[in-house]
């Protein structure tokens, strides 16, 4: 008898810890462009797949894309829409062109470093090297975070948009989404005229 309630009390425990994992995602401000989009009245009239990054883990789908709102202003914004997609989650994070240009250095920035971080000594085995651009603890706003993970059984690039749920790439470094994002500003650049 003894047993049986130290049993249900263990799996109490351990179920109170697993709910206060798995809480509800906290509330997070759309970036502008995500917001623009948003409208009721705002329409894409232009978009273009740029580059994809495909793992065993997860997908992720960069388009450039141009609104236009002719009730609200601005009339027009443009920039880059983020499709992440995992077994168990999907995403999406819009980010205007203003943005763009520091996004791409700061996944250059994380690059760069990463040799470096790799010869640091480890006190986790899981660990993460992102840039300053992606560390956002006190704005509460769904955009694009960046960092190259290392963990026993792979290393690559890790993606989140601050809702708790992340989306691994091993095998893939920051300088790949980079590209992918320089791309996606030269064709904004050439629709948008800016």
């Amino acid at each position: 008898m003894r047993s049986a309630v130290i049993v249900a009390a263990l799996c109490g425990f351990l179920l109170s810890v697993g709910l206060a994992q798995v809480g509800p995602t906290p509330y997070l401000q759309p970036t502008r462009l995500e917001a623009f989009a948003g409208q009721p009245t705002a329409k894409v009239t232009w978009s273009k797949g740029v580059g994809q990054i495909e793992s065993d883990e997860a997908r992720v789908i960069v388009t450039a894309l141009m609104i236009k709102d002719a009730v609200q202003p601005p009339h027009q914004m443009c920039g880059i829409r983020i499709d992440l997609a995992n077994q168990n989650a999907r995403d999406q994070i819009y980010l205007e062109e203003a943005k763009l240009e520091a996004v791409r250095k700061a996944l250059e920035e994380i690059e760069s470093g990463i040799e470096g971080y790799r010869k640091e000594p480890a006190d986790s085995p899981y660990r993460y090297y992102g840039a300053a651009e992606f560390w956002h603890p006190h704005l509460k706003v769904h955009t694009l975070n960046a960092a190259y993970y290392i963990a026993p059984d792979s290393s690559g690039l890790s993606l989140s948009a601050y809702k708790g749920q992340g989306f691994r790439f091993p095998d893939h470094r920051p300088s790949e989404l980079a590209k992918v994002i320089r791309m996606a500003m030269d064709e904004v650049k050439r629709h948008c005229g800016n």
